[in-house]
C-alpha cells in the first residue's frame, strides 16, 4: 500500500499483465525471433535482406563458388560459352566419327547385312516392307523425304532453346540427357560403323531420299545432307539411331512441359512418327530404333545422378511468386535491428491471437523457416 500527496492509502493501479494460455508452446526468445527471419533470408537469397547480415558459416562450399561461373545466379541458366563449347565438342566428335566410319566401307556393310539375319530370326525384318509400300505413295514419300531432311534440325534446337528460356529449372538435367544420348551414340558409331539398308548391295531396298531429291535440297548420294555438303555426313552411322533418340527426348519434354494439349499430343507422335519415317525410307533398321531409346534411357539416368547433389535445385526449382511476399505481409527492412523487430512483433502477435491448441499458428522450434505470417515459403 503506497500513499501519495493526492491521498493516502490510495492505491497505484498496477499494469495488467496478460499470461499466454498454457497451451504447451514454448515461446522463442525475443533476440532469436529477430535473427531468423533475416538469417533465413540472407541464407535464400531473398531481396530485401539486411546488407551486413551474411548466411551461416559453411553455406556457400567451393562447388557453389565454381558453380556461379558455369550458371547464371539469378536465372539459373548455364552461360552462354558453355553451351559453345559444348556444341564445338560435340561437333567434333562426330567429325572424328565420320573420318573414321568412311575408312571401313567392308566392316559397315558387313554390319548391315548382320542387323538383317538378326531381324529376320526374330521376326521383327519389316523394313523392306515398309520401304516397297512408301514407294507406292509418291506423295506420302516426299512428306517423309521432308520429314527426314528438316524435322531431326529444327525441332531438337527449337527444344532446346524452349528448355531454356521457359523451363530453366529442368533445362540442366535435359540438357545433360541430350549430350549423354549424343555422345553415347557418336561412341557407336565408332566401334560399329554399319550401312543402312539403302546402302546394302542386293537387299532389295530403295533408296527414298536418292530417287525423290528433285523435290527437295537433299543430294541424292547422302541421305538428308543438302547438295554440295555430301562430304560432312556420315553415311555409316546407322546405329544407334541418333534420329530416334533426339526424337524421343523431344516427344518426351514436349508431351511433359507443354501449356496445350494438342501440343503435349504432337510430343507423343513425334518419336513414333521419326521412328516410320527412318524404316521406311531406308535409313535405319528397327534395332537401330531400339538401340537409340536405350542409348537415351541410359543417358537420363546419368543426367538425374548427375545433377541430383546440387544443393540449390531445390531453391531454382522454386518459382518466382513463392520467394515474394505475399500481398499482406510486411517486406523485410533494410536494417537489421528493424528486421528484428519486425518479425518479433509479427510473431508476438501471432502467439497472442492464436487460438489455444492450434499448433499450425507458432513456428516450431526445430523449424524455423515457416514464418508465422506466410510471407516467406519454406525452402527444402
Amino acid at each position: 500500500m503506497a500513499t501519495g500527496q493526492d491521498g493516502a492509502g490510495t492505491p497505484r493501479p498496477r499494469a495488467h499483465v496478460v499470461q499466454p494460455a498454457d497451451t504447451g508452446q514454448v515461446a522463442a526468445p525475443p533476440a532469436e525471433l529477430a535473427a531468423a527471419p533475416v538469417a533465413l533470408a540472407a541464407a535464400a537469397g531473398v531481396p530485401g535482406a539486411a546488407p551486413g547480415e551474411r548466411a551461416p558459416a559453411g553455406a556457400e562450399t567451393r562447388g557453389d563458388r565454381w558453380r556461379r561461373r558455369f550458371r547464371d545466379p539469378i536465372t539459373r541458366r548455364p552461360v552462354w560459352w558453355v553451351e559453345i563449347l559444348i556444341l564445338l565438342a560435340l561437333y567434333y566428335c562426330y567429325t572424328g566419327t565420320r573420318g573414321f566410319a568412311e575408312g571401313s566401307v567392308a566392316e559397315a556393310t558387313r554390319t548391315g547385312e548382320t542387323l538383317l539375319r538378326w531381324q529376320s530370326a526374330l521376326h521383327l525384318d519389316v523394313e523392306l516392307s515398309l520401304n516397297h509400300w512408301l514407294d507406292t505413295v509418291p506423295v506420302l514419300a516426299v512428306i517423309c523425304c521432308y520429314y527426314y531432311a528438316t524435322l531431326h534440325f529444327i525441332v531438337t534446337p527449337t527444344v532446346i532453346l524452349w528448355m531454356h528460356r521457359r523451363h530453366g529449372a529442368s533445362y540442366s538435367r535435359a540438357r545433360w540427357t541430350l549430350v549423354f544420348t549424343t555422345l553415347l551414340c557418336l561412341l557407336g558409331f565408332f566401334l560399329f560403323p554399319t550401312a543402312p539398308p539403302r546402302l546394302l548391295p542386293d537387299a532389295g531396298f530403295v533408296d527414298t531420299m536418292s530417287r525423290f531429291s528433285n523435290y527437295g535440297w537433299w543430294s541424292a548420294s547422302a541421305s538428308a545432307a543438302p547438295h554440295g555438303l555430301d562430304k560432312v555426313a556420315n553415311l555409316y552411322a546407322a546405329m544407334p539411331s541418333l534420329h530416334c533418340a533426339w526424337a524421343l527426348w523431344c516427344g518426351l519434354l514436349i508431351a511433359r512441359h507443354a501449356r496445350w494439349l494438342w501440343l503435349r499430343v504432337l510430343g507423343v507422335l513425334y518419336p513414333c512418327c521419326t521412328a516410320f519415317v527412318v524404316m521406311a525410307t531406308a535409313n535405319h533398321y528397327i534395332l537401330d530404333a531400339i538401340a537409340g531409346w536405350t542409348v537415351l534411357a541410359v543417358s537420363a539416368a546419368a543426367a538425374i545422378a548427375l545433377t541430383r547433389g546440387s544443393p540449390r535445385q531445390g531453391v531454382a526449382a522454386l518459382p518466382a511468386d513463392d520467394l515474394a511476399p505475399a500481398p499482406g505481409d510486411l517486406p523485410l527492412p533494410s536494417s537489421g535491428a528493424a528486421a528484428g523487430a519486425v518479425a518479433a512483433d509479427s510473431l508476438a502477435a501471432t502467439v497472442s491471437t492464436a487460438a489455444p491448441g492450434d499448433p499450425a499458428q507458432v513456428p516450431s522450434p526445430t523449424n524455423p523457416s515457416r514464418s508465422a505470417a506466410g510471407g516467406l515459403a519454406t525452402l527444402s
